[in-house]
């Protein structure tokens, strides 16, 4: 008997997920704990969720109705 391991997750390990209401919409970003130097360093991957967990990415239509632009770096800032 062989136990299987998806590859193609990826595992929220050692992770704070930051969330943020904006217009009416729940958006999270994954980032690392005790992280504060650099934005590249802070943050796990580069893009804005509307759930984390469940790997469910944001919608383009949302983002620029709660933050008037789809471009993520700039939203960042907003967490």
């Amino acid at each position: 008997m062989s136990i299987f391991t998806p590859t193609n997750q990826i595992r929220l390990t050692n992770v704070a997920v930051v969330r943020m209401k904006r217009a009416w919409k729940r958006f999270e970003i994954a980032c690392y704990k005790n992280k504060v130097v650099d934005l590249d360093e802070v943050l796990q991957t580069h893009s804005v969720f509307g759930n984390v967990s469940k790997g469910q990415v944001a919608k383009k239509e949302d983002l620029i109705t709660a933050f008037g632009t789809d471009d993520q770096t700039e939203i960042f800032t907003y967490f």
